[in-house]
């Protein structure tokens, strides 16, 4: 039988603080930031490589990327739930009037 305080009590009232990530986990993100950090000129040359020969697909990464520094949005009027993942982008080359997907 499982022993201790019980569900959502703690042997330790002083403990960390509810959002405060742990030790492991802020160390992680710091170190994870440092190695983006020195792959930006990269990533830049990437995005720009991608951007020329096809614009969705440099859009779709960037989008992908908007996620780890913007934060999510709701939808207000459904009740506080995320808005859906997939979303049509439709883009028109102002240099030619083409429209694509």
């Amino acid at each position: 039988m499982a022993q201790g305080p019980g569900k959502g009590n703690t042997n330790n009232p002083n403990g960390r603080p509810a959002g405060v990530p742990n030790k492991t986990t802020k160390a992680a993100k710091e170190l994870l930031e440092q190695v983006l950090l020195g792959q930006v000129e990269n990533i830049e040359k990437a995005l720009e490589l991608i951007k020329d020969k096809d614009p969705a697909k440099y859009l779709d990464a960037c989008s992908k990327l908007f996620t780890y520094v913007l934060p999510k949005k709701t939808d207000i009027t459904s009740g506080d739930k995320p808005l859906p993942k997939d979303i049509k982008v439709t883009y028109i080359d102002n240099l030619d009037g083409n429209k694509g997907e």
